[in-house]
This record gives C-alpha cells, structure tokens and sequence, in this order.
C-alpha cells in the first residue's frame, strides 16, 4: 500500500510517509475488513426487508426470517459505525504522528514550526498536504545549511 502512494515523490517525503503508513496501517486494515462486511450486509438484509415488506407480506413462517434479516441490519450498522470510529481513530493518530514530527525538527525555527502546527490543527482534511509542504521546507533549508 506504501509503494501505491509512494511511487512518485522525493526519497525525503517517502520515508516520512512510510513511518506515517506503517503506524496507521493496522487501523486501515481492521477498517477495510469492517466496511467489507458491513455494507454487504446492510445492503442485503435492508433489500429484503423492504420486499418482504411491499410484496411478500409477513405470514407466520416468515418471521423467523424477517427477524434474521433484522439481525444482519443491525451487525452491519454496528460494524458500519465502528468502521466510523476507527476511522477517526486513524486521522487522529495521523494527526499526532505529523504534529509530532514536526516538534521534533531542528531544522525550522519554533516560529514556523508553530505555523505548520496551528494550520494542521485549523485544517485537519488538509494535514497531509501541510505536512508534505512542511517536508519539502524542512529539505529545502537542510540543502541551503549544506551549502
């Protein structure tokens, strides 16, 4: 997945990223497995529900399948939802992990690093981007002490 998002970009950036990738990744996996699941099964279960609804109508032999078919909808909104928490577990782990690294740099003064810091906080959908600007920076002036 790292070689996916990494192939075009300056060695610098795609050690970063690839630190940033190897901390979320096992969120990203358990996520995937949980959507894979879960919009299946909602879909499915919510599909017949409604059939059996408008053009089955309910006799006493179809309770029992009417209630399995609530069962699926409701495992699948629930792994739905924690899909949604992890989710946002992920970007607030990207989000420390880039903020972090930030902190740690020696090569920007505290001024642009506080900067970088508040717009990542202000903006965090754009966090990846700053960071990546935040990078190229960082190189840019790494290149010009080496000079």
């Amino acid at each position: 997945m790292v070689s996916f998002f990494t192939s075009n970009i300056p060695a610098f950036m795609k050690g970063e990223l690839e630190k940033l990738f190897h901390k979320i990744n096992p969120l990203i996996k358990k996520n995937a497995k949980y959507m894979m699941f879960a919009v299946p099964l909602l879909f499915i279960s919510v599909f017949n529900l409604i059939f059996f609804l408008f053009f089955g109508g309910f006799s006493n032999g179809m309770v029992a399948v009417v209630v399995v078919y609530a069962l699926m909808a409701a495992v699948g909104m629930a792994l739905y939802k924690e899909s949604k928490h992890i989710k946002k577990k992920i970007q607030q782990l990207e989000l420390e992990h880039i903020v972090t690294r930030i902190e740690k740099s020696d090569i920007l003064n505290e001024h642009k690093k506080k900067d970088y810091i508040s717009l990542i906080k202000a903006q965090p959908k754009m966090g990846l981007q700053t960071f990546i600007n935040f990078l190229t920076e960082e190189n840019d002036r790494r290149k010009m002490m080496e000079e």
